[in-house]
């Protein structure tokens, strides 16, 4: 889950970008990192910019096939939903009760690789969906969406909290995502780090969108920023995102959504992500400090999931 303001480890997108900006020098082409050697010794993360991307190894259908052997052998996940929901909450249940699903649900748990919780709502008239506990990210959101997909998921939305950059978003709204800088996760799932910014489905996140209108949330769109890790983050990083203009200025950061989007499009799948903000990066004088918001984030983040329900539920 995006728990405020992440960041990313040191220098890894930057060292992807220029890495790829490197690789116009020998004809534009893409290449794949060598082995390291004594002369010249192995660069992990120009490996992350120039890896090859027509062999790749481990897809979630074995894997799948696995439970449905030896784990959900009573047909649990048959004829499983199109649609799916990973939210990073704790609370599941509890967010399923209150908007209205209690009695409507089965909760299954697997996972050697990831501790997956999910919970298959069916409710007469009602389409189809599940929801999955978020985990965070770029190894939870991947391995959870790829297991989803080779289950039957077609369209998932991702509903986590964010960090707000922007003194422009005010808090108590729920942000719909134009897409998000990728992190390091996403450039190796992605074909090469020409892109930097990872984009969701178009015309799902606009059905999101016209759910949250009709809900009567105040909500915003805007570009994220995916920051692996929550700790200790670097400032010198977090200056240069207040810095950046134009169009694909971020204006929150999260943990998930650069590899979620990345993965949605290599795997064929319908991706759009809501965060809400939970706290504020604020420049104080040159000083850096993190703001939290003193509202009912349990409220706002309930209201963005039962959008994300309309939204797959929603004819």
């Amino acid at each position: 889950m995006a728990k405020g303001i992440a960041a990313l480890a040191v220098g890894l997108v930057m060292a992807a970008v220029g890495a790829a900006t490197g690789s116009a020098a020998t004809g534009g082409t893409t290449a794949v990192a060598p082995a390291g050697t004594a002369e010249a010794p192995y660069r992990v993360l120009d490996g992350y910019a120039r890896h090859g991307h027509q062999e790749r190894l481990n897809t979630p259908a074995d894997e799948v096939d696995w439970l449905r052997k030896n784990r959900f052998m009573h047909g649990e996940l048959d004829d499983f939903p199109a649609d799916a929901i990973v939210l990073h909450r704790v609370d599941v249940e509890t967010y399923l009760d209150q908007a209205g699903f209690q009695g409507s649900y089965t909760h299954l748990s697997y996972g050697f690789t990831d501790p997956t919780d999910l919970w298959v709502v069916r409710k007469p008239g009602t389409a189809p969906f599940t929801v999955v506990r978020g985990l965070p990210g770029a190894g939870g959101i991947t391995t959870q969406v790829a297991e989803l997909q080779a289950l039957g998921a077609r369209r998932v939305i991702h509903v986590g909290t964010a960090g707000l950059l922007s003194p422009d978003v005010p808090y108590g709204q729920i942000i719909v995502s134009d897409g998000s800088y990728r992190d390091g996760g996403a450039f190796l799932l992605a074909p090469d780090a020409k892109q930097q910014v990872a984009r969701p489905d178009q015309e799902f996140t606009a059905r999101v969108r016209t759910a949250a209108a009709r809900s009567g949330l105040p909500s915003a769109r805007g570009i994220g920023y995916t920051m692996p890790i929550y700790y200790f983050q670097p400032g010198s990083i977090l200056r240069d995102l207040l810095a950046i203009k134009g169009p694909d200025k971020p204006t929150f950061v999260e943990m998930e959504e650069g590899p979620f989007f990345t993965l949605a499009t290599l795997m064929g799948l319908k991706a759009a992500s809501v965060v809400v903000g939970s706290d504020r990066l604020v420049n104080d004088s040159g000083r850096l400090h993190q703001s939290l918001w003193d509202g009912d984030l349990d409220a706002l983040e309930l209201a963005a999931f039962k959008v994300a329900v309309a939204a797959v539920t929603t004819p």
